[in-house]
């Protein structure tokens, strides 16, 4: 087993509820266990929190060295402070919705942060908060939020000829009680399509709870898979995210039957790269390694095959959507027009998506 895959397993064994307490103990003693490796993978799957917390739930705390306990203390106290705040903004922003008859439901972090998913709330580092609005109620919304000391973010690449999935993300010019952005969302995804998780579907099997409108369980844990294999491309890459698989297992606790879920193949084979590495998670699933997950793991063996793999993915996937915009550029005036104007920011906007590690 080579050093990424030996991390990615370590950091599984953290997070899972299945690891005993003595296989956790022998494996955080061993001479080989790397904490420079843990920490900066753990950095790039936003689990740092998470990992202070598995720790400190197990009662392991002591074996880690005194400035890394230090360091993960400050981390996981200052995500306490900031989700604090963020959850007090989720209840003034359903309050304010609420009082102005806009239906709404919030997603993904907010929503499980304020569903009660979290044992500790320092748990999940969350960005934004995400607000799913009904499409006859979000023009209504958008100037509500301007109303209220809320200002609008400019889209790129032509937010005006193109339907995202949310409306312009709008910031907070109010920084002492909010801290989080706020998106506002007319649908989940951008093309891809599923029925249960069309807006109509969630909003007829929401539910309110502690004043706060949030959707199903069944919802939640769809669109938290969906996220990470559609819009954070998960499916392209075929990979994990620990942020993502951790809420995975923490909802399918209290989840009935989840091989129902086995009925998307996209879903299937998250969970079977999940499976690699969770023990509750291949145990519940039943999941199969096949010839992509051993893929996955030969890519986790060589990570600079796996930068160059991406990268060729990431170009691939980009070049038939840039092919598509450059056509409407030469045959839209008012397309042409908008790029030229905002060209500079077009410009900087693409190359951070080429360039993107």
């Amino acid at each position: 087993m080579n050093n990424s895959t030996s991390t990615f397993q370590h950091i599984a064994h953290i997070l899972s509820f299945k690891t005993t307490h003595k296989q956790l103990e022998l494996m955080l003693k061993a001479p080989s266990f790397n904490w420079e490796a843990i920490v900066k993978e753990a950095s790039q799957h936003y689990i740092i929190p998470t990992i202070y917390c598995r720790l400190k739930a197990k009662h392991l705390l002591h074996l880690l060295p005194e400035d890394l306990i230090s360091y993960l203390e400050y981390i996981t106290d200052e995500n306490r402070k900031r989700n604090t705040v963020i959850l007090a903004q989720t209840e003034e922003l359903s309050q304010l919705f609420q009082l102005h008859n806009i239906e709404h439901v919030f997603l993904k972090g907010a929503a499980l942060l304020a569903s009660g998913t979290y044992t500790d709330i320092s748990e999940r580092m969350i960005g934004d908060i995400d607000i799913l609005v009904k499409p006859i109620h979000l023009k209504r919304a958008y100037k509500l939020l301007l109303q209220n000391e809320y200002k609008s973010r400019a889209m790129t690449l032509g937010a005006d000829f193109f339907e995202h999935k949310h409306l312009p993300r709008l910031e907070t010019t109010v920084t002492d009680t909010r801290i989080a952005a706020v998106e506002i969302h007319r649908k989940l995804f951008v093309s891809y399509k599923n029925h249960e998780l069309e807006p109509e579907s969630i909003f007829n099997e929401q539910r309110y709870q502690e004043s706060i409108y949030l959707p199903s369980l069944k919802h939640l844990l769809m669109h938290n898979i969906l996220n990470h294999q559609i819009n954070d491309h998960g499916a392209l890459y075929n990979n994990i995210n620990f942020r993502s698989a951790y809420d995975t297992i923490l909802l399918l606790q209290n989840y009935p039957q989840p091989n129902k879920l086995y009925q998307y193949n996209i879903i299937k084979r998250y969970f079977n790269y999940i499976g690699l590495f969770f023990e509750e998670v291949g145990m519940l699933m039943d999941v199969k390694s096949n010839i992509y997950t051993h893929f996955y793991l030969f890519k986790l063996r060589h990570r600079k095959f796996q930068k160059n793999w991406n990268k060729l993915l990431r170009i691939g996937y980009y070049i038939p959507i840039l092919s598509n915009r450059f056509w409407l550029f030469l045959s839209n005036k008012s397309y042409r027009k908008a790029i030229m104007t905002d060209k500079k920011r077009v410009f900087t906007h693409l190359i951070s998506i080429l360039s993107k590690k």
